[in-house]
């Protein structure tokens, strides 16, 4: 009875998690964007109202983002966060971690690397190969790179300097490696081989 329970618990919680969060952003559109077409315009207000608008905003704001007034929009609000106190960190911080993962195919090579260490194994993202903008200290420019080592199960993890000899590129993806990692090596997808690309 329980190996059933079980059974069936591991089989719908992917199904019901997800769902329960797509409710919960839907719900955050909803009660923000659409409350505020309410009070505003209630004449034309209607039920998904803020969702639409969301997904349209996006969309609008993902045409617009090569356009140089786009652009100049983009750069002026970017100084503007660089200049207040504690907002800067935060702000360069989540900026710096969306950009990391904003990547192309051919952006992510070299990304994903299999680290050398005592004899082991473990699999983390290459995030820095320069270190020119840096105190001498923390690296080498011709010798080391700085690889983030994330946690299984949980958000957090370790960056780490280590010598570029001791660190392997692999073929996989930034969003494979991090499906691998988070579920501690219980989700994978299999991928074709495909030439070794060496670290710069």
């Amino acid at each position: 009875m329980g190996n059933i329970f079980m059974r069936g618990l591991l089989t719908i919680a992917p199904i019901t998690l997800t769902v329960a969060i797509l409710v919960w952003i839907i719900n955050l559109f909803e009660t923000t964007i659409g409350a505020s077409i309410q009070n505003l315009f209630p004449q034309y207000y209607f039920p998904g109202m803020g969702i639409l608008l969301t997904f349209l905003f996006i969309f609008l704001i993902g045409v617009l983002i090569n356009t140089w007034v786009f652009q100049a929009f983009l750069r002026t609000s970017d100084s503007l966060f660089q200049k207040i106190p504690l907002v800067k960190t935060l702000y360069q911080s989540i900026a710096d971690m969306l950009n990391f993962f904003n990547t192309g195919d051919e952006s992510e090579i070299n990304k994903v690397c299999i680290v050398n260490y005592n004899g082991n194994r473990l699999l983390g993202l290459i995030t820095r190969d320069h270190f020119t903008d840096l105190p001498a200290e923390l690296g080498s420019e011709n010798e080391d790179v700085v690889v983030f080592l994330p946690m299984s199960y949980q958000i957090g993890g370790f960056a780490i300097v280590v010598k570029k000899k001791d660190v392997q590129p692999i073929n996989m993806s930034v969003e494979d490696a991090m499906r691998f990692l988070i579920t501690a090596g219980a989700a994978a997808k299999e991928v074709a081989p495909q030439k070794k690309h060496p670290l710069p």
